[in-house]
């Protein structure tokens, strides 16, 4: 019996079976199409915040430099306002002063004429409460100053040169002669025409006030500016005969007594002025130290704000969270209240260290500018003194010039001029390069190098720099050695290109070159005002 062949497994999937699976495919196909459409819809979404937050970080960003900007300006225009405040407070006191003392010296000649010993000995004891007022004990070193305070009071004269005790010559108030004499007053003192107290008291008559004088010192044979003696202008024989009959080998030892006398209280006075200006040097090297420490926190303080506003630039960049942001925020406002502080305190100890200078100068008799050959110059005349140099002062100084500018003026009419400016106190304004490439394009172009130093000590930073440049530059440069023999061309580099080859040079350009120095520091350091010359700025 025969079987029947089995039929063979079909190799094929039934149809139903591929129209699921190609469903299948199409609805996989549907959802991948959405979950990317979703994907770049919320890629969109997320890149629309985050440009939205970008942007809204970058107007942050932009309010707060504005903002710092103008509080930077207020901080700026208060301190001005502030110190020509009290500029103006101490020129009114100064005023007030001068009034005071030309009050009290008429209230003197006309007491000593008059013969009122009342006024007379108000008015010196006024002087004696001023010295009080200004700190004059009354120990060793205190009498002295009062006794030298009492002897310049009596011996001060008016615009005619007549001092007190003249005066009361020629009132004839002997009584007054005896007192100013006691006080060191000198009876051989010449005023109008020449004329001696002694003169006087003949000339009006005063025979009492003659004979008060004589043994006090007046000297007889001393002539008036028209050549008579006291005895040839007497207008009564009495007055002449007294004179005539006067002993004047008494006069010449009186007259050896006074000199004498006068040598001690000169030597005196000396030594004083000495043991004060002693006194206020080593005041001064102690605000100086202080000084220099407050200038060090203040340049510190700038570094440490830069750093914090570079990391707060660089967190913002990196798209850091708000919270992040508001940190490096807060300690960027932290470190600006510092630099405050720190400009407040420098500021400060450099208002000391101006009045410590200013009394050292005035008890030595001088003033730092012109006892270096410096000039004083209002900012309208900048342009005459400085860049035209009319009277060729610059020119025949040889120094470079040293702007000492307190109020700023200059700096900003020098920057807006044709001239190669550079901040020293800003970040990089006096990178190497930067200065070579400055200082190379003034010599090439022929027009004026700043460096402005602002309120802060940074010679020692500028020559530091000069010396990275090329070992030795600040000394050529200063000595003007560096425009000699084409020496400038050592600073030239192979990138530099063709504007500054060898006869790109012109030595009618360079002529035209200066290096010019700007200072806010009213009495700068010494080594400055010694190797450039001083053009002081009023204020």
């Amino acid at each position: 019996m025969k079987t029947r062949n089995a039929k063979p497994f079909p190799t094929t999937e039934p149809k139903a079976q591929k129209g699921a699976k190609k469903a299948e495919a199409v609805a996989s196909t549907r959802e991948d199409s959405a979950a990317r459409a979703l994907q770049c819809a919320m890629r969109q979404l997320l890149a629309r915040r985050m440009l939205a937050q970008k942007r809204r970080e970058e107007q942050d960003h932009e309010e707060l430099m504005d903002r710092l900007e103008k509080e930077a300006f207020v901080a700026l225009v208060r301190r001005e306002r502030e110190a020509a405040e009290r500029q103006r407070k101490e020129e009114e006191e100064e005023r007030k002063r001068k009034r005071e003392e030309q009050q009290r010296l008429k209230r003197l000649l006309e007491a000593s004429f008059d013969g009122v010993l009342k006024e007379v000995l108000a008015v010196l004891k006024e002087v004696s409460e001023r010295d009080t007022e200004n700190g004059v004990g009354f120990d060793e070193a205190g009498r002295r100053q009062r006794r030298l305070s009492q002897l310049r009071a009596v011996n001060t004269t008016d615009a005619h040169g007549n001092s007190a005790v003249s005066e009361a010559a020629a009132g004839g108030q002997t009584h007054i002669i005896t007192l100013l004499a006691a006080k060191g007053a000198d009876v051989n003192a010449r005023g109008a025409f020449g004329r001696t107290p002694l003169f006087r008291a003949a000339f009006g008559g005063h025979l009492e006030a003659v004979q008060t004088l004589l043994p006090l010192g007046g000297d007889p044979r001393l002539r008036a500016g028209d050549g008579c003696t006291p005895e040839q202008v007497a207008p009564e024989e009495s007055v002449a005969g007294v004179l005539r009959g006067w002993d004047l080998s008494l006069t010449d030892s009186m007259l050896t007594t006074m000199e004498a006398e006068t040598q001690r209280r000169a030597e005196e006075e000396q030594e004083h002025e000495e043991a004060l200006t002693d006194g206020l040097k080593q005041g001064l090297e102690l605000v100086q130290k202080e000084h220099e420490r407050c200038q060090r926190e203040l340049q510190r303080a700038r570094t440490q704000l830069s750093k914090r506003i570079s990391e707060h630039d660089a967190c913002s960049g990196k798209g850091m969270e708000p919270a992040t942001l508001t940190v490096t925020l807060q300690t960027v406002h932290g470190a600006e209240g510092v630099l405050s502080d720190a400009r407040e305190a420098a500021r400060r100890a450099s208002d000391q260290l101006s009045l410590a200078k200013l009394a050292v100068r005035e008890r030595s008799g001088g003033d730092s500018v012109p006892e270096n050959g410096g000039v004083l110059c209002r900012v309208r005349d900048l342009d005459d003194v400085l860049f035209k140099d009319v009277g060729g002062k610059i020119r025949h100084d040889g120094r470079w010039p040293l702007v000492v500018d307190p109020g700023g003026q200059a700096a900003s009419f020098l920057r807006y001029r044709d001239t190669n400016y550079l901040d020293a106190v800003s970040p990089g304004g006096l990178q190497a390069d930067r200065l070579r490439v400055s200082l190379l394009g003034a010599i090439r172009f022929g027009k004026p190098l700043v460096i402005d130093m602002k309120e802060a000590e940074l010679f020692d930073s500028v020559l530091s720099q000069l010396e990275q440049v090329m070992p030795g530059l600040g000394k050529e440069l200063f000595s003007k050695e560096l425009l000699r023999k084409e020496r400038y061309l050592s600073l030239v580099r192979s990138s530099d290109g063709p504007s500054y080859a060898r006869t790109e040079f012109r030595s009618d350009r360079i002529e035209n070159f200066a290096l010019i120095i700007i200072t806010k520091q009213r009495h700068p350091q010494e080594h400055l005002l010694k190797t450039f010359y001083p053009i002081e700025v009023e204020s």
